[in-house]
């Protein structure tokens, strides 16, 4: 009784951290018009990423902008002066949720066509929709135990 006991409560304690650790997947998307970085931030369930701190990063990493994403999960500013290379968007959304963007150094200066835009926001909805390999792992390997944990059980049982 005190193995089945112990093997419940390991097997609760597998499947906890595992479903919170893929339940806030958080991804942050950008785009550049007009002569400003437009970005959109939003969790894997389409929840929207409100006053998270976006950090935009040079490839030096010299912090080059830092701001928060309003109620919607959308910031929009200034591309800065004087950049010469890529700018790295850093979003974090607290307790280890962390997004990042790559926005080239072409782009910056370059005028985005409408095709552009529309190809940019399906990419986005793509990352959105498929699973991640953590996604995958994370539920083969519980799967796994459960299937062990019965196997277990029953070799108890009789």
């Amino acid at each position: 009784m005190k193995l089945k006991n112990t093997l419940i409560l390991a097997l609760i304690l597998a499947i906890i951290p595992a479903s919170r650790a893929i339940a806030h997947k958080v991804i942050i998307f950008a785009w550049v018009e007009d002569g400003m970085i437009h970005t959109e931030s939003s969790f894997g369930s389409k929840r929207k990423a409100k006053d998270c701190t976006i950090t935009v990063v040079d490839e030096k990493d010299m912090v080059v902008y830092t701001g928060k994403t309003d109620q919607d999960g959308n910031h929009v500013f200034k591309i800065p002066e004087n950049i010469d290379s890529d700018l790295i968007l850093n979003l974090d959304a607290g307790t280890g949720h962390k997004g990042q963007w790559r926005l080239s150094k072409d782009e910056l200066v370059a005028v985005p066509s409408p095709v552009d835009i529309r190809t940019a926001m399906d990419e986005k909805e793509k990352l959105e929709k498929n699973p991640s390999a953590f996604k995958i792992i994370g539920g083969i390997g519980i799967i796994f135990l459960l299937a062990l944990g019965i196997r277990l059980l029953k070799r108890k049982a009789s």
